[in-house]
């Protein structure tokens, strides 16, 4: 948890094993209805305390660094402390790769300030919907059915013992480009509830994760880039499944045996222990 004096937090990626969109509502968000899975990559935040205010450094350019919208909400809402905080942002989960990076960090800064400041979980739910749809997964973490736009989640048991390959693509795919290819005819298209793909992963079902892993967006994506369609053949020539996550452009592969990665039980934690 502590290194060179910072408190350091690690902000885990995740995956979508299933993804759809059952509407489009009045408000311009999209429902959707998906199975998350956090996995083994992550960013890592070194957090110390300054006299005022937020200072980030990062190791990648990030224009409108979502952790200053968490820092600002934060301010809104409880008042600004009385000192502030520095982070060094190392950044290893790709920006526009649908791995919810920037959700994960900004849950991971919301978490320190939950413990720092001793704010209930249920209070900062509240407030990480209003910083992005992805960031309330983030801090429950692990395994959830996702639905609504991305705030309504059901907690699962942990999936264990899987492992995970990805191929990112050059260019990435922004969230709103994605969802504007959406049309209503491609709406509550997935072969499997995300419930019945949970219990084919519990019980190891190999044929039942392959029929039911599904993600809306590989049928707006295909025609635009065509690196992503080549990286899900290549990986599903190897693993059990592939699919994109997320609305792109990362890929993943599963596996029973080996991968780079994992599946982990936590979207955020002290860097405490190892992996």
């Amino acid at each position: 948890m502590e290194q060179n004096g910072s408190t350091v937090v690690r902000a885990y990626a995740k995956i979508n094993l299933s993804l759809d969109v059952v509407k489009k509502r009045d408000d311009g968000y999209h429902e959707i209805t998906s199975l998350f899975q956090n996995i083994s990559l992550y960013d890592r935040l070194s957090i110390v305390k300054i006299d005022r205010g937020l200072e980030i450094k990062s190791n990648v350019e990030i224009e409108n660094n979502i952790l200053y919208k968490v820092w600002d909400l934060f301010c809104e809402r409880y008042k600004e402390p009385e000192f502030g905080f520095r982070i060094v942002l190392e950044k290893n989960i790709p920006m526009e790769a649908g791995l919810g990076g920037g959700s994960a960090d900004a849950a991971a800064l919301l978490f320190f300030l939950g413990k720092t400041f001793k704010i209930p979980t249920s209070e900062l739910l509240n407030l990480a919907i209003k910083i992005g749809s992805d960031v309330p997964f983030f801090l429950i973490g692990g395994t959830a059915i996702v639905k609504g736009k991305g705030e309504k989640i059901e907690p699962l048991p942990a999936l264990k013992g899987y492992y995970v390959d990805l191929l990112t693509s050059e260019n990435g795919i922004s969230t709103k480009e994605a969802y504007s290819l959406l049309n209503p005819s491609l709406f509550n298209r997935a072969p499997c509830s995300p419930y019945v793909l949970y219990e084919a992963y519990k019980n190891r079902n190999a044929g039942e994760i392959k029929r039911c892993t599904y993600n809306i967006f590989e049928k707006v994506v295909a025609n635009n880039y065509k690196e992503i369609m080549v990286n899900i053949k290549r990986l599903r020539r190897t693993h059990i499944t592939a699919a994109l996550t997320g609305s792109g452009s990362a890929v993943f592969g599963i596996s029973f045996r080996d991968g780079k990665y994992k599946f982990v039980s936590r979207g955020v934690e002290y860097e405490e222990t190892k992996l």
